[in-house]
């Protein structure tokens, strides 16, 4: 992994807090990726870079300037994901103003590691803003604050590689040349070399669009086996606390049948010695009352355990959910023209449909998106992934990260003692 050592403050702060009401609010209807790429290509192809072109043994793919907001590398987004932001400094004022100005409202993540900053970057389009306070000019009010903020919602829709080993500026806010990373067509190539045999006969070679087909429904049926462990650990967990919760509850029931008791003795003793004193034939009915407060307590009880049945109902899907999201959110950024194949030709790896080159990309972005966030080992593996542009590659890192996962979270399950019933062994 390749480092680009930096000396500029990349330090990144942002704060949540419930604002006033906003002064300005716009979506950036007119920037994005498309434009920036056309003002790369206009900058590259001039007189001079024609030139310089022509003399060459290969083409100079176009380069151009984006501002750089710092992050740590955790925090890394891949194609389609957004997050918000709140720029608050007198710096990244400026920068949010140079982005919509110069760049066609394009920022890159600079994804801090150690002591430098990773040279691959993800490409961000500003989808939308809104100001606090001060519609344009910075003035700082002696609380490091400012005179307003501007919450911005950014959203990954590529990669680019940092094309000059200095930084073109450093201060106040950093800023790059780059070349932006394009995927390899995955239809493209000759056949993987991989076959099947059938009958004893080798059915033939399979295309790269076959093989990447393969790996992508593996990968789905291995989301599917951990969504099905997870549940199966979070039912066993809530069930429990569920008995420990009555276990609890019991303790606490028989100390308070303690005093119950004790206190409607007293009771009756009372009662009778006011039966006797007004010679009354009036009796006290105890059990009754002890029945409708043990009915209640049992209701209560029902209640909770169907609340507890709708959660884990909910979240047995929200890894697959999650992956599925995330793959119409990577589809829906991609804007890469492709070449569609017809897919009626029968797959020699399996039964299942060969998929198109778009949906592949898509799923092997959205491979990386799933389960829980705080995960530096799949923080690690994304950093590969933003660095593959071979999306065979790309989806076979996803499934043996996956594969990987799936082998914890058996040793987790036997660990615990649970067997998950519903994922015998599926194929992955």
């Amino acid at each position: 992994m390749k480092l680009l050592l930096s000396t500029a403050s990349l330090l990144y702060r942002c704060e949540a807090f419930l604002p006033p009401a906003p002064s300005f609010v716009s979506t950036t209807r007119l920037h994005g990726i498309n434009e920036w790429r056309d003002q790369a290509l206009e900058s590259r192809y001039t007189l001079d870079s024609y030139k310089q072109s022509a003399t060459s043994s290969s083409p100079v793919p176009p380069s151009a300037t984006i501002p750089i907001l710092p992050f740590p590398f955790s925090d890394v987004l891949l194609q389609g994901q957004r997050t918000q932001l709140n720029l608050y400094e007198r710096r990244f004022h400026e920068l949010f103003r140079d982005a919509m100005d110069n760049h066609c409202g394009m920022v890159a993540m600079g994804l801090i590691a150690g002591n430098g900053m990773i040279t691959t970057l993800p490409l961000c389009e500003v989808e939308s803003f809104t100001r606090f306070g001060a519609d344009e000019d910075w003035v700082d009010t002696g609380n490091g604050m400012g005179n307003g903020s501007i919450f911005v919602t950014i959203r990954a829709v590529g990669r680019a590689k940092i094309a000059e080993s200095d930084l073109l500026q450093e201060g106040p806010y950093m800023k790059a040349r780059v070349v932006e990373l394009v995927d390899e067509d995955v239809s493209w190539g000759g056949g993987s070399g991989l076959k099947e045999r059938g009958n004893g006969k080798l059915n033939g070679e399979s295309s790269p669009l076959e093989v990447a087909s393969l790996v992508a429904g593996n990968i789905e049926n291995l989301l599917v086996s951990l969504a099905s462990m997870e549940h199966a650990f979070k039912a066993a967990e809530e069930k429990k606390n569920n008995e420990k919760r009555k276990s609890s509850n019991g303790r606490e029931a028989k100390v308070n049948d303690n005093e119950d008791e004790v206190m409607n003795r007293r009771i009756v003793n009372a009662r009778l010695e006011s039966l006797f004193m007004q010679d009354s034939n009036e009796g006290v009915d105890v059990e009754n009352t002890e029945a409708e407060d043990e009915t209640a307590y049992d209701t209560e009880e029902d209640n909770d355990e169907n609340e507890s049945l709708e959660d884990e109902t909910d979240e047995n899907t929200d890894r697959v959910a999650q992956f599925y999201q995330a793959f119409e959110s990577a589809k829906e950024a991609d804007t890469f023209g492709y070449i569609f194949q017809s897919t009626d030709a029968p797959d020699n790896l399996s039964n299942q449909t060969i998929r198109n080159s778009k949906d592949l990309v898509a799923i092997s972005w959205a491979s990386f998106c799933t389960g829980d966030r705080n995960n530096l080992q799949r923080d690690v593996v994304k950093i590969q992934a933003l660095d593959t542009t071979n999306v065979l590659q790309r989806l076979q890192l996803a499934a043996a990260m996956l594969r990987e996962e799936k082998k914890k979270w058996k040793a987790k399950l036997a660990l615990a003692g649970i067997t998950d019933s519903g994922n015998a062994d599926a194929s992955d």
